[in-house]
């Protein structure tokens, strides 16, 4: 009897896993701007799914130290990314576990081991984000300036290959904060563009196969970000697709590092010892 449940559990949890996953992350998304912008593509999936705009990002709040959080499961005590001068070849903090390329180890290279045939790839406007990827993990890994080329890079990508994790980076809102501020009517044009180019992709998507999650680095406050401020640290979260609970909004913590611990659990694979990131109840 055990055997025949342990079956019929491994069959339903195989049925409700997704297909694939789209990560599309928007650097320097504000909670502030999301309220104010029209963006009716990430209501869409707020509405198809689990969300919060109180996620909490790790301090400084800068993009290396963020964006390595969000794809490692953990914060820069852990990885040791401490700041946008980080390099793998020169850095002050040692990760606290090391993965096949020397690094603190991501949702790349835990689903690559765990799923040797898997295709991952990696689409990045900002080139930095090139660095805090396992190039060994990924199918591909591709630096393409500017959001609008780089969105239209992915739904190319997607098209031709169908990989199983595709993440997507986008740059232009945190250079339309720090060109005009955060507070400007240019950088909230900036988020309606982003959600415009998510429409894009989505139109691409069979959402019914298809986990998507929307995560950003930081916000910002004038010209600026990198000071511990709520403006700073506080981020958009969206989860949508398979196996998540529509229109729900998480009221308990949730913090960006539990972003590739989430993905992976409702992908039936097992996070990284070393993560302190948690999966997220978003069923």
């Amino acid at each position: 009897m055990k055997n025949l449940l342990l079956v019929l559990f491994s069959a339903a949890v195989a049925c409700a896993a997704p297909k694939h996953v789209v990560i599309i992350g928007v650097d320097g998304l504000s909670v502030e701007a999301f309220r104010k912008a029209e963006v009716p593509n990430l209501k869409k999936l707020m509405a198809r799914g689990a969300w919060t705009l109180h996620a909490r990002g790790v301090l400084p709040t800068v993009s290396s130290p963020n964006w390595m959080s969000i794809i490692a499961g953990a914060g820069p005590e852990q990885h040791g990314v401490d700041s946008n001068e980080w390099e793998r070849f020169n850095h002050a903090i040692e990760p606290i576990c090391a993965g096949p390329e020397k690094i603190f180890p991501t949702l790349f290279s835990q689903w690559k081991a765990q799923r040797p045939q898997a295709h991952l790839a990696v689409i990045h406007d900002w080139k930095g984000m090139g660095r805090l990827v396992e190039q060994g993990s990924t199918k591909e890994t591709r630096h393409v300036k500017g959001s609008p080329e780089a969105m239209a890079a992915a739904i190319a990508y997607w098209k031709q290959h169908k990989p199983d994790l595709l993440f997507v980076h986008l740059d232009d809102v945190d250079h339309a904060g720090h060109d005009k501020s955060w507070e400007s009517a240019d950088y909230v044009r900036a988020v309606v563009e982003a959600d415009r180019l998510i429409g894009e992709m989505l139109a691409a998507l069979p959402l019914d196969q298809t986990l998507v999650a929307i995560v950003a680095d930081h916000g910002g406050t004038e010209k600026r970000h990198g000071n511990p401020t709520m403006r700073e640290l506080e981020v958009p979260w969206i989860l949508s697709g398979p196996g998540v609970a529509k229109g729900r909004e998480l009221t308990g913590p949730v913090y960006s590092l539990d972003t590739a611990p989430t993905v992976l659990a409702l992908m039936g694979l097992r996070p990284h010892a070393c993560w302190t990131g948690r999966a997220v109840p978003v069923k």
